[in-house]
């Protein structure tokens, strides 16, 4: 007959845990473990680090950066260590070649320009199977706009809207990057149908040619000239085909040497427009100015709360203040199929500075 067990007494010592170790590093071992990363990332993206410093502004800073990157550059190159990084760049489409291009030169723009008829073809009436082809390139601005456009227009099917927007680019530098060549490409791969294009921001410097050679220097009369050709070369990539451009002016920053270029920029685009019967400007500075009319890094929303306008850096617009742009360049996208009803849309160049201007909802 079998005996039940007996009952082993249970202790009253609570059970001890088993505790896990954390296996932690030296810092002796972080530290070479970060010191190698970089030096592999240098090596492998030597490339990208010459375009970043050949980028910077004109100075000793740059001829410094300059010279220390194009030497661990060609260093690399000559090992082929960094032909992994090219390639995949190359293949993502991070790195591009500047093309042979270069902007012609106009004539200044007249202050009054004559009054003229021209007639365009009406803009395609678009569907949700097939949406009309939107383009919106330029520097970081554009690209947050671009970004913005896309959420916008989500219940918009008859709208595709395609984002190029670069950061630190502008029409400038054609040695750091060509926007000329880059809009030409986009005209001819992509064909859009309406480009919005936005740079300004990243401008207040020398103007260089695709080869590095200094056109002009920031500031002197050679600058504007030199720069108005480049927004009138933007403009006129984009004409024919019934395609449109809506130039997106640059809102106002809080930054004094960037708020010069900013302006220049806008009055010239406003001024290159008014010549050009497919052309529109829209005034973001308008919409998000404050109450004397310039930069406020408060504003009031026409519902009347109060909304900070931009980022900590003074010159990128807020969700808020990106919002209130919205409420007027979507009216201004979708109004330009639905006014065409199939006609043509005839206008003047006298009349486009007031028709083709966004002005703030009330």
């Amino acid at each position: 007959m079998n005996q039940p067990r007996p009952n082993k007494p249970r202790s009253n010592q609570p059970r001890r845990r088993t505790r896990r170790v954390r296996r932690t590093q030296s810092a002796e071992t972080v530290w070479k473990g970060l010191v190698i990363s970089l030096i592999v990332f240098v090596v492998l993206a030597s490339g990208n680090m010459v375009a970043s410093a050949e980028g910077m502004p004109l100075g000793w800073q740059r001829s410094v950066a300059v010279a220390t990157s194009g030497v661990i550059d060609r260093l690399t190159n000559l090992v082929s260590l960094n032909r992994p990084y090219d390639w995949a760049a190359q293949q993502l489409g991070v790195e591009q070649k500047n093309a042979d291009f270069e902007f012609p030169v106009v004539a200044d723009a007249d202050p009054e320009p004559s009054v003229t008829t021209t007639t365009l073809p009406p803009v395609r009436v678009p569907t949700a199977a097939a949406p009309l082809n939107v383009v919106v390139a330029g520097d970081s601005t554009a690209k947050a706009l671009g970004d913005m456009l896309k959420s916008a227009v989500t219940e918009i099917p008859e709208l595709s809207i395609t984002n190029y927007g670069k950061v630190s680019t502008g029409l400038a530098r054609s040695d750091y990057f060509n926007w000329g060549a880059r809009m030409q490409e986009i005209v001819a791969t992509d064909a859009p149908e309406v480009t919005l294009f936005m740079v300004g921001a990243n401008d207040g410097q020398s103007i260089l040619e695709g080869d590095g050679t200094v056109v002009a220097q920031y500031g002197s009369a050679e600058w504007e000239e030199q720069y108005r050709s480049r927004i009138a070369g933007i403009m006129d990539l984009n004409q024919g085909n019934g395609r449109r451009l809506i130039w997106v002016g640059e809102p106002n920053v809080g930054n004094p040497a960037i708020q010069e270029a900013v302006q220049t920029g806008n009055r010239i685009a406003q001024e290159e427009a008014k010549s050009r019967p497919w052309v529109s400007y829209f005034d973001v500075a308008t919409l998000v100015a404050g109450p004397d009319g310039g930069f406020a890094d408060y504003i009031t929303l026409p519902d009347g709360s109060t909304a900070r306008c931009y980022a900590g850096d003074g010159v990128h617009l807020s969700v808020k203040c990106m919002n209130r742009v919205m409420e007027n360049l979507v009216p201004t996208l979708t109004g330009m199929y639905e006014s065409a009803g199939g006609s043509s849309t005839t206008t003047t160049a006298a009349t486009r500075a007031t028709t083709t201007t966004a002005k703030p909802k009330n």
